[in-house]
C-alpha cells in the first residue's frame, strides 16, 4: 500500500505546475543519522499547504511517529522521527508532497 503511495507521489511531483510561486525547497535534513537517533527534515513552502512525507528504507516506508501530514507555519514544515535501531545503513530517499505548492525529493544517510 505505501509503495503505491510513493509511486503516486512521484507522479504527482512531476505533474505539479512549474509556476514561479509554487515551490518546495529543502531547508535542512539530519544527515548522517545514526540508528537510534532522531532525524529532522525542514522544508520551505512558497504558499500555505499541508505536506506529506515518506521516508523509504530497504524494508519499505517508515511508520515512525512524527511522519504525519503537517500544515505549514510561516512558510515552513518540519518533521522529526526516530531512526530505528535496526535500520540498515545507507542513503535513503525522502519524498515530500505539498499539493499545489509543489513537491521535493531528497535523501539522508543512516549510519
Amino acid at each position: 500500500m505505501r509503495r503505491g503511495l510513493v509511486v503516486l507521489l512521484a507522479v504527482a511531483a512531476l505533474a505539479v505546475p512549474a509556476a514561479a510561486e509554487a515551490k518546495v525547497k529543502l531547508v535542512s535534513v539530519t544527515s548522517p543519522a545514526p540508528p537510534g537517533s532522531h532525524a529532522t527534515l525542514t522544508v520551505a513552502v512558497s504558499r500555505p499547504a499541508t505536506c506529506s512525507i515518506i521516508v523509504m528504507y530497504k524494508s519499505g516506508s517508515s511508520h515512525a511517529r512524527g511522519l504525519n501530514p503537517t500544515r505549514s507555519v510561516s512558510g515552513r514544515v518540519s518533521w522529526t522521527w526516530m531512526v530505528g535501531t535496526n535500520t540498515t545503513g545507507g542513503r535513503w530517499p525522502i519524498y515530500v508532497y505539498c499539493g499545489a505548492a509543489g513537491a521535493l525529493q531528497t535523501s539522508f544517510v543512516v549510519g
